[in-house]
């Protein structure tokens, strides 16, 4: 499922990359620790793409499981949800039945100020509001408009979307993907006869809870009327991906939410794992058993730690990040490599 590439002519493998960059940075690896408890992580994460940072690969941490994906001028999106809306009332407790919202003006400000431009694709780990609800408006944003962008989910995820409203030429690169897939871009020609990038699609599960479950969940076979509830948005089964860039660098998004199926990427050797870090309570060893079950990747980058609320422009919105996940997933990797500790739109080199 996930064979070895074989290092290119020039000697230079994505593993010797990795392993060099790793090298360079396991030295740091305490102040990495260290800098989860105060203002530091900036400074530190300055040291990811450090004097090795060879890959090319740049990661941008959209907030709660959202991220920008670029390299070599291509572009992709994982669950970018810009809005991050209010979901509880007094008491904290999740409240379903919320009305949604899209806060345009972040979203204008975050195209125009932080992306670099409309991606090759959009990846959707699963149908909650605080992964999807805002792709719709980012497919039917002007500034897109008459680039393609194909969204790769599940049947749920896709009906949804198509629920909210896109535009119909969108339809035909609405992508259904079940887990299992692995697709190449560009596709195969006489001209493109190497892929710059494959994406690997596997089944995955949602966090679970105290009541070991985790509510919107359902599944959609065809569009509902038009969502106008946080609640109306509902899970449609979990999927992960993982994408490969040429021989440099595998990149696994396990990053929805803090569960994963162990045999479906028994296996899988990503060099980086983005993880979904947060509603793992009633997950058994949620974290020892992913980092092993993919033989203990060299960078763990924590996502989905953050509050969801607080707005992306304010200066506040880092302080939201629960910072104990980043010491306790170095704790379990050990020196094997080292967790990054992100911070919101700032964009860092693999």
């Amino acid at each position: 499922m996930c064979t070895s590439c074989a290092a290119p002519a020039n000697g230079v493998s994505r593993r010797n990359v990795l392993r060099t960059t790793v090298a360079a940075g396991l030295a740091g690896t305490a102040a990495l620790t260290a800098a989860c408890s105060g203002p530091a992580p900036n400074a530190a994460l300055a040291a990811v793409s450090g004097p090795s940072g060879r890959s090319g690969v740049h990661l941008r941490w959209l907030g709660i499981a959202g991220w920008e994906m670029s390299f070599d001028g291509h572009r992709l999106l994982i669950d970018p949800y810009l809005t991050r809306q209010k979901y509880a009332g007094p008491d904290g407790r999740m409240d379903m039945r919320y009305p949604l919202e899209v806060n345009s003006r972040i979203i204008d400000w975050v195209i125009d100020d932080h992306l670099g431009g409309a991606p090759e694709f959009i990846l959707l780990t699963h149908g909650h509001w605080d992964h999807l609800a805002d792709v719709p408006s980012l497919l039917n944003h002007p500034k897109w408009t008459g680039q393609r962008i194909r969204v790769l989910g599940g049947e749920t995820h896709l009906n949804l979307v198509r629920a909210m409203g896109i535009p119909v030429a969108r339809e035909a690169d609405l992508v259904l993907v079940t887990g299992g897939e692995h697709l190449r871009f560009p596709l195969r020609s006489p001209e493109q006869p190497r892929p710059a990038y494959t994406i690997e699609v596997f089944r995955s599960l949602h966090s679970q809870l105290g009541g070991y479950g985790f509510a919107p969940a359902g599944t959609l076979t065809a569009p509902p009327k038009k969502p106008t509830t946080v609640g109306e948005l509902v899970e449609g089964g979990s999927l992960g991906y993982q994408v490969t860039v040429g021989d440099r660098l595998r990149v696994m998004f396990l990053s929805g939410t803090a569960n994963f199926v162990e045999r479906e990427v028994a296996g899988a050797r990503p060099d980086v794992l983005v993880l979904g870090s947060s509603g793992n309570a009633a997950v058994h060893d949620y974290f020892e058993r992913v980092l092993e079950a993919l033989g203990w990747p060299r960078i763990v980058v924590p996502c989905h730690h953050d509050d969801l609320v607080t707005a992306l422009d304010k200066p506040e919105v880092h302080d939201s990040v629960n910072r104990e996940v980043v010491a306790t997933l170095q704790n379990i990797l050990g020196d094997r490599g080292r967790v990054l500790d992100p911070r919101h739109l700032e964009q860092f080199q693999l």
